[in-house]
């Protein structure tokens, strides 16, 4: 069997395997080629040292990327090549990092530190595929398993545990059952992970096609939907209690990340706002910015970047916010939000209102599906809805005899008058307006 590799890879195999050593492309590089997926990059495992390496590259850019656990970064035509020498680990710290590292002259030890069997092969033209746990089966039946001892992988490196769900869903595999057993009984060491290492776990996680049913970790990571799944809602919108609700408007929802997270942050907020009435009809007034506040502390803790917070923040705030396809209404908002947030908040409205009682959101439905045509007709045919459409600019106004904060109190006003009435949209017409306004002091 033999499998097209990348040029730069090649010529570092060929440059070890002819200077005495072993060397082979590892790990995911080998599971993508044999999936027939081009390799986003490639790693090498040589018997070689760090310091053999860097010898033995001296005429290439090097760089000693992790010494300590035996990594050089090789550079070929620009593209980077992690290669690191053949090794076993010794004992975990938090679940983490070992403690220490110790190279070998082994490929097949060095196999057996690794996490996955899809992630366990190794390959060069020479030798051809290291197979030693199976892997190759296991990418054909569409399994991750895990090498070794599941129990003890996962409490070596408990982001492993996250590193299953993705291949299960990048590739919509299944986790074999006694790595799930594993994983689950070793869920809990996830609280041990350094947050920045998780949320882009997460992230392709949420970006891929899985059913959030199957991600049996969201109530670790996020101890408040446990407690959503607790909180019931007895009125007619709602069939299902608040964790039922928000994985059902969580699968609803486009696989774009800051919207998955909208989604399963958006009524945290009904656990802590419940009432119940004196006909026995539960109530959740002001829950929206409630849940944005709780929600904002969930994402400062994972470090979430100030514009993915932005978006998901403003989401949430605005979900269960007045909509409606009127012409005012969409130019103010597309002018508040932006386009692109603007149609996300519709998607999120219709997301949540498909996961209610059918038979009563379908004119809400209807409402924001309207919305969106009405929002798209504007955009499309051009009509003003911001300062920056107008056909007046501070600069015409200045000139009028006005400055300072005055300048964008006029433009508000223009503008908004516009919006009424786009065919005012001319330059001699605000000119006009402009002159009135000066006129009635």
């Amino acid at each position: 069997m033999k499998l097209d590799i990348l040029k730069e890879a090649k010529i570092i195999l060929d440059k070890f395997n002819n200077n005495g050593y072993e060397a082979y492309i590892v790990g995911g590089c080998v599971r993508d080629l044999l999936l027939g997926k081009t390799p986003k990059d490639y790693d090498i495992t040589t018997s070689a040292s760090p310091k053999e390496t860097t010898e033995l590259f001296k005429g290439f850019k090097t760089i000693p990327t992790g010494i300590k656990y035996g990594t050089v970064t090789v550079i070929i035509n620009d593209i980077p090549i992690e290669v690191t020498t053949f090794r076993k680990e010794g004992k975990y710290i938090d679940n983490r990092k070992p403690e220490s590292v110790e190279f070998l002259s082994s490929i097949e030890e060095d196999l057996s530190r690794r996490d996955f069997t899809v992630n366990a092969m190794a390959y060069n033209e020479k030798v051809g595929l290291i197979d030693l746990f199976e892997g190759r089966r296991d990418l054909e039946k569409g399994i991750i398993r895990v090498v070794g001892d599941g129990k003890e992988r996962f409490k070596e490196d408990a982001i492993r545990i996250l590193r299953a769900y993705r291949f299960m869903g990048r590739y919509d595999f299944e986790i074999e059952n006694n790595t799930l057993n594993a994983i689950k009984e070793n869920m809990h060491l996830l609280n041990n992970v350094a947050k920045e290492r998780i949320l882009p776990e997460i992230k392709e996680i949420f970006e891929s096609d899985m059913d959030i049913n199957k991600m049996d970790f969201i109530t670790v990571l996020f101890p408040i939907i446990k407690e959503c799944f607790h909180t019931y809602q007895n009125n007619k919108y709602h069939m299902q209690n608040v964790g039922e609700h928000t994985y059902k408007t969580f699968n609803n929802i486009d696989n774009v990340f800051h919207l998955k997270m909208t989604m399963l942050l958006h009524d945290i907020g009904k656990v802590k706002t419940k009432t119940t009435d004196a006909e026995n009809i539960d109530h959740f007034y002001n829950h929206s910015d409630i849940s944005r506040k709780m929600a904002k502390n969930i994402l400062d803790d994972f470090k979430f970047d100030n514009e993915t917070k932005y978006k998901i923040l403003t989401l949430i705030k605005n979900h269960d916010k007045y909509m409606a396809p009127k012409n005012k209404y969409v130019k103010e908002k597309l002018g508040e939000f932006g386009e692109e947030l603007f149609f996300d908040l519709i998607k999120v409205r219709i997301a949540d209102d498909e996961s209610k009682n059918h038979e009563l959101v379908e004119d809400n439905l209807k409402r924001f599906r309207d919305t969106e045509d009405f929002a798209k007709r504007v955009i499309r045919n051009k009509e003003p809805y911001k300062i920056s459409d107008l056909k007046i600019n501070g600069d015409d106004i200045k000139a009028l005899g006005f400055s300072g904060k005055e300048i964008g109190k006029i433009l508000k006003y223009l503008l908004n008058i516009v919006i009424e009435d786009k065919d005012k949209n001319e330059k001699s017409e605000l000119i006009e307006l402009v002159i009135e306004y000066k006129n009635k002091g």
